[in-house]
């Protein structure tokens, strides 16, 4: 789980540097981040089983989104390629909430 919690530290924090760049994105940029944050406080609440499929394709999908991400903070002009793949990331997660949340 340490991993996941990372992984999504630093997708917070690529986007964070996005949204201090005013791209034309940023709305969208800033819906991410409120999403993220959100779901980040709810990961920490519960307790999750790492060995399980659903775990495994959110820690797969928020690893991708933080790469994607970090790489388009450091080129803006990628950032419409990494936004499909946080998007990705945000529904797993929320997949991954709703399979431990009754």
């Amino acid at each position: 789980m340490e991993s996941l919690i990372q992984n999504l530290q630093r997708t917070i924090r690529a986007l964070e540097t996005l949204s201090e760049k005013r791209l034309p994105e940023a709305d969208q940029v800033d819906e991410l981040l409120d999403q993220l944050f959100q779901q980040k406080i709810d990961l920490v609440n519960v307790t999750l089983s790492s060995s399980s499929p659903v775990y495994q394709q959110a820690a797969q999908a928020v690893s991708q989104a933080a790469t994607r991400v970090e790489k388009a903070a450091k080129e803006p002009s990628r950032v419409s390629e990494a936004i499909p793949v946080v998007f990705d990331a945000i529904g797993k997660l929320a997949k991954l909430l709703n399979h431990v949340t009754p």
